[in-house]
C-alpha cells in the first residue's frame, strides 16, 4: 500500500474531507492532497501532526505500507527507527531460516550417507549330504565318495551300501554368520543331519540402516522448503 492511499484510507475512516482532515492537522488543503496522492512526502514535524490526528502508529503503519515507501518516509526519525528495528528482525529471521536449512541438509546427508554404509562379514558355509536314520554314523555318507569300481570288485556289501546311500542324498547348503565348529548337527523329521564347513567367505554386505532414506528425505525436503522461503523473503 502507497503511504497516501494509507493516510486516505485513515482520514475516510474518521469520515472527515480533505479540508477538515487539512483544518486539524493545521496544513493547507493542497499538501494535504499531495500527500494522498503520493506527490510528496511529509517532514518530521508534519508527520508527527498527521499521528497525532490519525493516531498512527509507527510499527502498524509499517506492516501496511510498501517498504519502498518506508525508505521515501526514512528522514522521519520514528519511521527510521521502525524500519532498522524490521530490517534487523528481517535479518535474524532469514539467518534462522537459512540454520536451520543448512542443518536439515547436513542431516540429510549424514542420513544418506549411513543408509548406503557397507562393510565385510565373514560367512561360514556348511553341506549336508542327506538324512541319517537312526543307529547310522555322522560319517554315514562319506561311503559316496570312495572309487565305485574298487567297491565293487573288493568289497560287494560295501558297493551296495554306497549304492543305497547316493539314491539317498539330499545335499543342503547352509550359510551362517556364526562359526558353529567344523561340524553341527540338526535334528530334522525322519533323522539329523550333519552339516560340515566346506569353505569361509569374506563377503560385502549393506548395514541394516537402508531406513535412514525415509527420514533423509524428508529432512532434504525441509531444507529445500528453508532456502526458498529465505531466499524469496530476501
Amino acid at each position: 500500500m502507497k503511504f497516501g492511499v494509507y493516510i486516505r484510507s485513515l482520514r475516510e475512516k474518521f469520515g472527515w474531507t480533505q479540508p477538515e482532515a487539512a483544518e486539524k492537522i493545521e496544513i493547507e488543503q493542497s499538501y494535504l492532497s499531495k500527500l494522498e496522492t503520493g506527490k510528496c512526502f511529509p517532514s518530521e514535524d508534519i508527520f508527527a501532526r498527521l499521528s497525532n490526528v490519525y493516531r498512527i502508529d509507527a510499527q502498524q503503519m509499517s506492516e501496511s505500507i510498501d517498504s519502498n515507501e518506508l525508505e521515501k518516509l526514512k528522514e522521519v526519525s520514528e519511521v527510521r527507527k521502525v524500519v532498522l528495528e524490521n530490517r534487523q528482525s528481517h535479518t535474524m529471521a532469514l539467518r534462522r531460516w537459512l540454520v536451520t536449512g543448512l542443518t536439515f541438509l547436513m542431516l540429510g546427508g549424514a542420513c544418506i550417507g549411513a543408509s548406503t554404509l557397507s562393510g565385510n562379514e565373514q560367512q561360514y558355509h556348511y553341506r549336508s549330504q542327506g538324512i541319517l536314520l537312526a543307529g547310522e554314523g555322522l560319517d554315514a555318507f562319506s561311503i559316496v565318495n570312495k572309487r565305485t569300481s574298487r567297491l565293487k570288485e573288493e568289497q560287494p556289501d560295501q558297493f551296495k551300501i554306497q549304492k543305497e546311500m547316493v539314491e539317498r542324498l539330499d545335499q543342503l547348503d547352509n550359510i551362517s554368520r556364526i562359526h558353529r565348529g567344523a561340524s553341527y548337527i540338526e535334528n530334522v523329521e525322519g533323522g539329523k543331519r550333519v552339516f560340515i564347513l566346506y569353505t569361509t567367505r569374506e563377503v560385502g554386505v549393506n548395514t541394516m540402516l537402508q531406513w535412514l532414506v525415509v527420514p533423509a528425505i524428508m529432512f532434504l525436503t525441509g531444507s529445500f522448503g528453508c532456502f526458498l522461503i529465505g531466499y524469496r523473503w530476501r
